[in-house]
């Protein structure tokens, strides 16, 4: 495989690179001294269509390739690793719902980035992090309803204070482990669902 840039690459490559010059690496030492994303920078990174890179072309996504993918990430990176990994997690929590989900659920999912919001891969908690397996948030089926009530607390979520649509992982066997491990779209406006501390 050639990972070489090719000219539209190349181009995509300078255009982030001149954003971030501009509107992230003059400010990225104030935003880690203030623990806080700059005003607005979303906004333009949403003008630039920086938050919906992963989402494919039939769901009105730039459906951008893996290599043109990480050269975006990597110039972000250049000016600021926090922001980059912000706008990837979009990216992180947007890949599940597009390998599995059905087609209703991806499209209300990248319609959110499409639209300029950010997203969240909600699965480290305070006893799980590298260990998936250890889950401890609960799903239970409300079986008239044909829906599920989650129970938990996760932590160190990328973008959870930010995020309009999460991706929650939750355990659906009451005896735990990796084989009960579920991922749940929860906007941000579900009734019981709430962001901590920062």
């Amino acid at each position: 495989m050639d990972f070489a840039l090719n000219e539209e690459q190349l181009e995509l490559q300078e255009m982030v690179r001149e954003f971030v010059e501009k509107e992230i690496t003059p400010y990225a030492a104030e935003m880690d001294a203030e623990n806080h994303m700059r005003d607005g920078l979303i906004d333009k990174a949403n003008e630039m269509g920086l938050l919906n890179v992963i989402v494919p072309e039939e769901l009105d996504g730039p459906g951008l390739d893996s290599i043109s993918v990480a050269t975006i990430y990597e110039e972000l990176g250049k000016g600021c690793a926090g922001v980059a990994t912000s706008l990837a997690a979009n990216s992180l929590a947007t890949v599940p719902v597009l390998l599995a989900g059905t087609d209703e659920q991806k499209k209300m999912y990248c319609d959110v980035l499409n639209n300029g919001g950010l997203a969240a891969f909600a699965l480290t908690e305070p006893g799980a992090g590298s260990d998936a397996g250890g889950v401890s948030t609960r799903a239970v089926r409300n079986k008239e309803e044909g829906t599920y009530t989650l129970n938990g607390t996760k932590m160190f979520i990328t973008n959870g204070g930010l995020a309009e649509i999460f991706l929650v992982f939750a355990n659906t066997r009451k005896t735990g482990g990796i084989r009960g491990l579920t991922a749940f779209i929860v906007p941000k406006d579900t009734p019981g669902f709430s962001v901590g501390k920062k």
